[in-house]
């Protein structure tokens, strides 16, 4: 056995490990995907082990290594390209064209060294991939691709250049995984970085293997090179997993996690800045706070999940409706608030709450059934009511409740210091109806 190789294979086989436990943490769609690609590369690692005087045959040793290679680089490519599970167009069209990569990488293995044991797989290969790019991915420009690639391939094989046609194929495999992690990566990721040089590094030594087995002098320091890229791969993937989780975590700081909107940390920020600007431009800010009405029906009679859905339409529908407002966020349970900055100009405060109640009180099906909510809505003006946000988000919130007290009669409050507004946005008087 040739031990030369154990540290490197120990330090791979532990990022392996650090990456299946940091996915059982952390859930990442792709993870599954790099792991099975690592794995192909963990036993093509391994296979090197038993090169030695009097271990397993060569032939057999060198097609696991070549097959590794093949299946790891396809994984990868399927990994990189953005595609749904369930795109079985592109799958089919990616399986297929790895089929006559397959035989040949198997053949080169096995060392049949004839243009006889090569060229149908060249022919194979031409013959789907030309079929494949023009009914699978309607493009004509792909299939004179790919067709020139076999082509390529053919007239090496045709020269008995049997180690240039296979590593150079996959040096192109491993080519478009570096391009599409490229792409698909954000952009000021490290982990994006380490990934993207790793299969740089891969599909340059794959070009250039011909050429070291040539120059044998250059063939150790290639060697450790060659090695260096596993590792930078693996650490480049563990590293997006955690961005990842550090970009989730810091969306979930600002945002609610059932509905998507702003969560109340940030919406006191958003209205923060919003009251700033309109004292600089010396214009109103009109503060909207909503609380639905016949959502614990809902809850009692159909369930939580019932709700949550609910929920998540009322979200959906002030996002498609409510667009004059500057920022729409849920304070908690089924109390929203939305802002909007001059509301003179983008129409009446009458005409802004007939918007919010035309997003809320949409209907919705949940399990066949048409469920309908009504809303309340408490408003507060800067600076006619307040200049603070505090006493803006008070006031909004007690006139929300005078009204839902005219609907449903609530206990243990005391309404009748706050003034109310008429629709137009003025002051009534001091009254404890709550009615615009």
């Amino acid at each position: 056995m040739n031990y030369a190789f154990l540290p490197d294979l120990s330090a791979l086989a532990i990022l392996i490990v650090i990456l299946v436990l940091l996915r059982r943490h952390h859930p990442h769609r792709q993870a599954n995907l790099w792991l099975l690609g690592l794995l192909f590369t963990l036993i093509e690692s391994t296979a090197h082990i038993f090169y030695a005087p009097g271990g397993l045959p060569v032939a057999i040793l060198h097609t696991i290594v070549i097959v590794c290679y093949l299946l790891a680089g396809v994984v990868f490519v399927w990994a990189s390209g953005n595609y749904a599970i369930s795109d079985r167009r592109s799958f089919h069209f990616l399986l297929f064209n790895s089929i006559p990569l397959l035989g040949m990488c198997v053949t080169y293995g096995m060392h049949l060294f004839t243009p006889n044991a090569f060229l149908p797989w060249v022919m194979l290969g031409l013959l789907i991939g030309s079929i494949s790019a023009v009914a699978i991915r309607r493009s004509i420009v792909l299939a004179i691709l790919i067709g020139s690639g076999w082509l390529g391939i053919g007239y090496l094989v045709s020269h008995n250049s049997y180690r240039d046609a296979v590593y150079w194929s996959l040096g192109v495999l491993y080519s478009i995984a570096t391009a599409n992690f490229y792409r698909k990566l954000p952009r000021h990721s490290t982990g994006r970085l380490a990934i993207v040089t790793g299969f740089s590094i891969w599909s340059f030594f794959f070009f250039l293997h011909p050429l070291i087995v040539t120059y044998r002098t250059y063939a150790d320091i290639a060697s450790h090179l060659w090695n260096m890229q596993k590792s930078l791969i693996s650490i480049g993937m563990i590293l997006v997993m955690l961005e990842e989780q550090v970009s989730c975590n810091r969306w979930l700081a600002l945002h609610d996690e059932l509905t998507g909107l702003a969560n109340r940390r940030s919406f006191e920020d958003h209205l923060s800045t919003a009251l700033e600007r309109c004292r600089r431009s010396r214009s109103t800010l009109a503060l909207f706070m909503l609380d639905l009405d016949g959502f614990k029906q809902i809850n009692d009679i159909h369930g939580h999940h019932a709700g949550d859905q609910l929920l998540q339409h009322v979200a959906r529908s002030l996002n498609e409706h409510a667009q004059s407002f500057e920022s729409i966020a849920r304070l908690g349970g089924d109390e929203f608030t939305m802002v909007a900055c001059d509301p003179g100009h983008l129409g009446s405060i009458e005409r802004l709450q007939e918007i919010i109640r035309d997003a809320t009180e949409s209907p919705f099906l949940f399990d066949g059934q048409r469920l309908t909510v009504s809303a309340s809505i408490g408003i507060a003006l800067y600076p006619d009511d307040a200049d603070d946000a505090t006493r803006l988000l008070r006031i909004a919130d007690l006139r929300m409740y005078s009204l839902k007290q005219a609907r449903t009669p609530l206990r243990h409050i005391r309404l009748d210091s706050v003034p109310a507004l008429t629709a137009s946005g003025r002051f009534r008087g001091r009254t404890a109806s709550g009615h615009f």
